[in-house]
């Protein structure tokens, strides 16, 4: 892998790293502890052994949110010798960003708040220099990062001693940092119907695809039997509210992305859904920026519904996400049929 040095007047320069031993404690007891644990206690872990020896002012093991290339959640990590609890950021002007879009390493070995002016945290803790490294999954998606930084200049040999120690445990912090989004998804898709509470099985599944994405709305739709170009909404979740105005409306087809899932099995937009479709004033006011549509079909490959994820950025589906979006597929199919079958 390689490393960028980015500066204010150069944010190109490439460099390959010496070979260097890794930094972390060698005794036994340590390298037990790491090897003894899995999910967050082994990230805190490794960021621990780790911060031992390199003293950074910050260091952080984030992960990236499925529907948020610029959103990032932090796991663990230490600021100012504080260990930092859950949170998230925007990344949008960070060198953070650079790291994951490029899926190479940044390293910032001086003047980093010059090449990156709008970055708040940089400016407000008077950081100098900072190193990224993108946590890359086995199907090579960019999933998270590593990131640490310093109120003082670093040298290369500094950074490759560190990037090699990271580079010794990259793969081990890939699988860990999967495991646990697997494990969050699954204790929501786990979750059956609250019995005690009024929200149906819909409501259910909107909800799991929005734990699923992180979507800023879901809902689920079935199509109307009466009239093929017609569809009506079975739930509706934006911004964790449910929009019980919407539930039951009988919507068109035409004049709607939804239209596409008549005969595409899925259909996406990336950006710019309200300047595509004008006459969808809700498109403009939420704001929403991006869609992804799933047809919902029966044995016989006729449609019967759909569920609609609408985001304000980039909608960026992982592999595990996608086969998961086919359990719910499959489950809403279920659902709808049911439904008709004790309505009939």
């Amino acid at each position: 892998m390689k490393i960028g040095s980015v500066s204010s007047s150069d944010t190109s320069l490439r460099i390959d790293p010496s070979d260097h031993k890794s930094l972390l404690p060698s005794s036994t007891t340590d390298l037990e502890r790491l090897s003894a644990s899995t999910g967050q206690d082994f990230l805190q872990t490794f960021v621990d052994l780790l911060q031992e020896v390199v003293q950074a002012d910050f260091i952080a093991i984030s992960e990236l949110r499925v529907t948020d290339r610029e959103q990032i959640h932090v796991r663990t990590g230490w600021m100012d010798g504080e260990s930092l609890a859950s949170f998230e950021y925007d990344a949008c002007f960070t060198p953070c960003l650079e790291a994951i879009k490029s899926a190479q390493i940044v390293v910032a070995y001086e003047g980093v708040q010059s090449a990156f002016p709008q970055d708040d945290l940089l400016r407000h803790k008077g950081l100098e220099s900072f190193l990224g490294y993108p946590v890359v999954n086995s199907n090579d998606e960019v999933i998270g990062l590593i990131q640490l930084a310093w109120r003082r200049q670093t040298v290369s040999e500094e950074c490759n001693q560190i990037l090699d120690t990271i580079q010794d445990f990259s793969k081990r912090i890939a699988t860990e940092l999967d495991n646990l989004r697997t494990i969050r998804i699954l204790e929501a898709l786990a979750r059956g119907p609250d019995l005690n509470s009024p929200d149906s099985v819909f409501h259910l599944i909107a909800q799991q695809i929005q734990t699923l994405l992180g979507a800023r709305a879901v809902f689920v739709a079935e199509c109307s039997q009466d009239d093929k170009r017609n569809f009506e909404i079975l739930a509706y979740l934006e911004r964790g509210e449910w929009l019980q105005e919407m539930e039951g409306q009988s919507l068109t087809y035409e004049g709607r992305p939804c239209k596409h899932l008549e005969t595409q099995e899925e259909f996406h937009i990336q950006s710019g859904l309200a300047e595509a479709y004008p006459d969808q004033e809700r498109y403009r006011t939420a704001p929403f920026d991006a869609y992804l549509g799933v047809r919902v079909s029966d044995s016989n490959g006729n449609a019967i519904g759909h569920f609609v994820v609408f985001h304000d950025t980039w909608i960026n589906i992982h592999k595990l996400e996608s086969k998961l979006l086919t359990v719910l597929r499959d489950r809403l199919g279920f659902e709808i049929l049911r439904k008709r079958a004790v309505l009939s």
